[in-house]
């Protein structure tokens, strides 16, 4: 994730922490430190609360990433490539590139990252309940750490198997429906839905949180879900153009692919400044569709390019601070000639990870072209050329 901070690296996995992890780590040390721990252990000093909220934040965060090494280690056993694992506001992700070939496989890599948590909580838990305090007042502060560390790593466990696609458990939902069912997009479908349904539920119980009087906990609870939920959308939106883009096997049978890219060329959308803020952004008429390519300028020069997802992700009190250039990638500014074929196109996007590319008449830029653009330009000439198909075999009766 653009913006990161790399840590080290285990198992030749990377291990980056993004800037939200550390609003992450100070809302979550004052909750324990002013809440949690008193309501339990009401005769520690003050001291004593902020250092055992800070020790189990970063043993939580501990824990996470060995929730997300659970979901690399078996994704890696499966054959995919994992390109690292992020620590953020609201957890972790691991970047698994690829897909799973078969809905068990799935369903491993899915339940993998629970498992590791819950096994962290039993064995925590399992060493209270043999070896801690009898008495209330002989909690110390080593024993107090184990007894939340254990219960919150069952409750990340348990969170994350609820059934909200992309979250594990949807996965898992997915994975089920999928073998039952042995089409992969139903699936996606399915489990896109229950998840919206749960995120409205985490939403709406949030609301109750704040209308009751847990302020800072509802709210919590809403940015969780509004994550979750935008999360959901990208995630479907990349399955509809992924599965566009399969169908690109088929069109090729037809060799449109050898056509110039200049056919699926369009015009340079406004360019953005790289200067402007994310607050700024917000206020202009962004595209519906999260995976949108939108030019960024510096005084006038084009650099680069970023996508609305990319603005989606940053959280709403850090949006008048993050300018559009912090979140660009440099590298995504690529370019092909008008002459250059739609194949040779596709090619370029895969080989420097991009999803556009800017189209060039000798020193001239006509515009750009995007993985969405040629696929909607073949769909178009399979059309036609079935339409003339069709009307060259009426001819001939």
């Amino acid at each position: 994730m653009r913006g990161s901070l790399k840590l080290f690296t285990v198992f030749g996995i990377p291990v980056d922490i993004n800037p939200t992890w550390l609003i992450a780590v100070a809302i979550i040390t004052w909750s324990l430190s002013t809440t949690a721990y008193p309501s339990f252990f009401g005769f520690w000093s003050t001291t004593q609360y902020w250092i055992a909220g800070a020790i189990t934040t970063l043993l939580l965060f501990t824990s996470v990433l060995a929730h997300e090494l659970g979901h690399s280690l078996v994704a890696l056993s499966q054959g995919l490539k994992v390109r690292g694992i992020t620590l953020l506001l609201f957890g972790g992700v691991s970047k698994i590139q690829g897909e799973a070939s078969r809905p068990r496989n799935e369903f491993f890599i899915a339940f993998a990252g629970p498992a590791v948590s819950l096994i962290i909580g039993i064995v925590l838990i399992g060493w209270w309940i043999n070896f801690g305090p009898i008495y209330k007042n002989e909690v110390t502060l080593l024993k107090g750490v184990v007894f939340f560390t254990g219960w919150m790593n069952i409750l990340v466990a348990g969170f994350n198997l609820l059934p909200g696609y992309p979250m594990d458990g949807g996965r898992v939902l997915r994975s089920a429906v999928w073998g039952f069912t042995g089409d992969s997009g139903r699936a996606t479908k399915v489990a896109y839905v229950v998840g919206r349904v749960v995120f409205y539920a985490l939403i709406g119980w949030g609301v109750w949180q704040v209308l009751t009087g847990d302020i800072v906990g509802g709210i919590w609870i809403v940015m969780i879900g509004w994550f979750l939920m935008s999360s959901a959308r990208s995630e479907i939106q990349g399955e509809r153009a992924k599965q566009a883009s399969d169908s690109l096997t088929s069109i090729d049978k037809i060799d449109h692919l050898g056509f110039g890219v200049d056919a699926a060329t369009r015009p340079m959308p406004p360019i953005i400044e790289s200067t402007w803020s994310v607050e700024q952004m917000t206020l202009q008429d962004l595209p519906e569709n999260p995976l949108a390519s939108m030019p960024v300028g510096r005084q006038g020069e084009l650099v680069g390019f970023i996508v609305r997802q990319d603005l989606d992700i940053v959280p709403a009190e850090r949006k008048g601070h993050v300018s559009v250039g912090d979140l660009m990638n440099p590298n995504s500014l690529q370019i092909i000639s008008k002459n250059d074929s739609m194949r040779e196109a596709l090619w370029s996007m895969d080989r420097h990870k991009v999803n556009q590319l800017v189209v060039m008449d000798t020193d001239f830029v006509i515009g750009i072209v995007t993985r969405e653009d040629i696929v909607r330009t073949l769909l178009q000439f399979r059309a036609t050329t079935d339409r003339v198909d069709s009307a060259g075999d009426e001819t001939s009766i």
